[in-house]
């Protein structure tokens, strides 16, 4: 199957505020402008622990108080063409971004959460469902602020998690026993066989799509599941990237440097504005999905527990 990791790139094609005004109308609200001086310069993640880090009162307190003043100045955009091209493509949709703007270019308002386990933290199992599509918020969503991955803290703890759950299983509230990845142990069909599974299966198993995501360095949750898929002794899915550049050619960076290294493939797209690349993006989509219509063939004598191909 193919599946869509969808940044917030296509957001800011559709007049969204982009995240440095978004951080300075932030800092305003807890009078820390002097933070911005060197916004260019900072991680998103770390200016959150360093705007949390400056309250007197409990860490945990202010954090709330922050993501909860950041959802909110996170404005609910409507959904525009290159949203309805490009999701319309996925039964299954992952997505760094907080709004709903995706579930509303699926089904206007008639989406819902779908959620296979109990969160409240973090988002490996807080699914949402739109005319049949199943969307993931991977860093969370605006509906449960305290969901939102912001803070570096919060990326180590989604990292940590996502590892846990691809090796020795996670507590999971209705479960009697740990829950862990059903793709490690070559249970693809997981959907049919599992009441509990995760997006991270997807992403494990299928042919992924990254498009208008910038894939920084601070996100290492993402670039450790990139590694681990790449690191798998038998591979089911490609990882296609689309490089963008409005008005230019795209040109190598130490991004798409690295995710060549990691066995993903580069595609560069180019148009006289954003909105026009992200529909040729649409197009490049369905001619790589008409190229890959399957997995990836797996060994007719493979052993899953031996992780080898037998002769």
């Amino acid at each position: 199957m193919h599946c869509l990791l969808l940044g917030n790139g296509i957001n800011r094609a559709a007049l969204q505020k982009d995240w440095t005004q978004i951080l300075r109308e932030l800092a305003r609200q807890f009078n820390a402008e002097d933070l911005t001086l060197h916004l260019d310069k900072k991680p998103l993640s770390m200016f959150i622990e360093e705007l949390c880090a400056r309250s007197d009162g409990l860490f945990r307190d202010t954090e709330h108080t922050v993501k909860a003043a950041f959802a909110a100045l996170l404005e609910q955009i409507s959904p525009v063409e290159a949203h309805e091209r490009i999701c319309s493509l996925f039964k299954v949709i992952m997505t760094t971004n907080y709004d709903f703007t995706i579930e509303e270019a699926l089904a206007s308002p008639l989406h819902h959460s779908a959620f296979l386990a109990p969160e409240s933290r973090y988002s490996l199992f807080r699914r949402h469902r739109a005319a049949g599509v199943d969307v993931w918020h991977v860093h969370g969503d605006v509906g449960r602020p305290t969901s939102m991955v912001l803070g570096f803290d919060h990326y180590a703890g989604s990292l940590q998690k996502i590892r846990n759950y691809l090796t020795d299983g996670i507590e999971v509230k209705k479960a009697r026993h740990k829950v862990s990845s059903p793709v490690k142990n070559g249970i693809f069909d997981f959907t049919a066989s599992r009441e509990i599974y995760s997006w991270v299966d997807y992403f494990l198993r299928d042919h992924i799509h990254i498009v208008g995501l910038g894939m920084d360095f601070t996100e290492i949750d993402l670039w450790w599941l990139l590694l681990h898929k790449r690191r798998r002794l038998h591979q089911t899915g490609k990882v296609f990237f689309y490089h963008l550049e409005a008005g230019n050619q795209p040109g190598e960076t130490p991004i798409t440097s690295l995710l060549r290294s990691f066995n993903v493939e580069i595609i560069p797209v180019s148009a006289p504005t954003w909105t026009e690349c992200y529909l040729a993006v649409a197009d490049e989509i369905e001619r790589r999905i008409a190229q890959h219509p399957l997995h990836l063939p797996i060994p007719l004598r493979f052993d899953w527990a031996s992780k080898n191909s037998i002769s």
